[in-house]
């Protein structure tokens, strides 16, 4: 049997970094206590959403140095939300994992963007990577790739065993269509994400991590209502832990990912994938 214990944080994001970053650590703490494997916090969770005006290159450069130091402090891997990051001459929405000595052992560059905001300035990755770790094979993607089975196909493919998706999930947002928001969820609460962390569980025979940003999120030009409803799905089951609501909480749940290799016994989805993704 090979156990995973995970803690998602489900964070509320300020507009003050400074306010956010000085909250990290009680969380890798409380992972610590709790003798968890892996930590990962929400897509923007440091800073929001960021123009290039409002861009320091101190940030990520301050937010990594933290995260390398707590991974190896408290002996964890973690995954770094997601940050704004200024490399070269282009800015990308991008997701740096740490192993539990503090180094770096790759990124995740946010493959597909929403282009009425943040695609007005960030360029989109395309690389899908699957990083092997002492305690499973680690695919990353970010908030709206949950839209695009592609997406997780692809990390099935390379052997991807937990899939870790932070995100900025609003339930309500200035920026969202009028048609999004006045017709179909007016009074109601959005489905695609109950209804696709569990599907992406299931058909690509893989752990599913989502990890969604907490509480109301205010900008000049925006207010977010976030979604919340952090959870952990399972290939057979679909979502079997969640937080049902869009408090700061953490989410702690120890897996097997033995359930992994039972799945593609079971499914056979690989081994009938054809040339579909080839």
């Amino acid at each position: 049997m090979r156990k995973t214990k995970i803690c998602a944080v489900q964070f509320q994001v300020y507009q003050n970094f400074s306010k956010n970053i000085n909250r990290v650590e009680q969380f890798f703490k409380k992972a610590n206590k709790n003798n968890c494997d892996i930590i990962c916090f929400p897509e923007v969770f440091l800073t929001g959403g960021l123009g290039k005006k409002k861009y320091d290159q101190k940030i990520p450069l301050e937010s990594k140095k933290l995260f390398s130091k707590l991974s190896k402090k408290y002996g964890i891997y973690s995954i770094m939300g997601s940050i704004i990051e200024k490399i070269h001459w282009n800015f990308y929405n991008i997701s740096y994992l740490f192993g539990n000595t503090g180094n770096i052992i790759g990124n995740y560059k946010k493959n597909h963007l929403v282009q009425k905001s943040e695609g007005k300035y960030i360029t989109s990755g395309s690389d899908i990577p699957v990083f092997r770790t002492k305690i499973g094979n680690i695919g990353i993607q970010i908030c709206r790739d949950l839209l695009y089975p592609e997406i997780t196909r692809r990390m099935l493919l390379k052997g991807a065993e937990l899939v870790f998706c932070p995100s900025f999930w609003s339930a309500k947002s200035s920026s969202y269509d009028w048609i999004y928001n006045n017709k179909y969820f007016k009074n109601k609460t959005p489905k695609e994400v109950g209804a696709l962390v569990s599907a992406r569980a299931i058909e690509s025979e893989a752990i599913f991590v989502y990890v969604n940003a907490a509480g109301i999120y205010n900008s000049n030009k925006r207010k977010d209502i976030l979604l919340g409803k952090t959870q952990i799905a399972l290939p057979f089951y679909g979502t079997v832990s969640i937080l049902n609501n869009n408090k700061e909480r953490t989410l702690i749940k120890e897996v097997d990912l033995s359930i992994v290799k039972d799945a593609k016994k079971v499914y056979k989805i690989q081994e009938d994938l054809k040339d579909y993704y080839l």
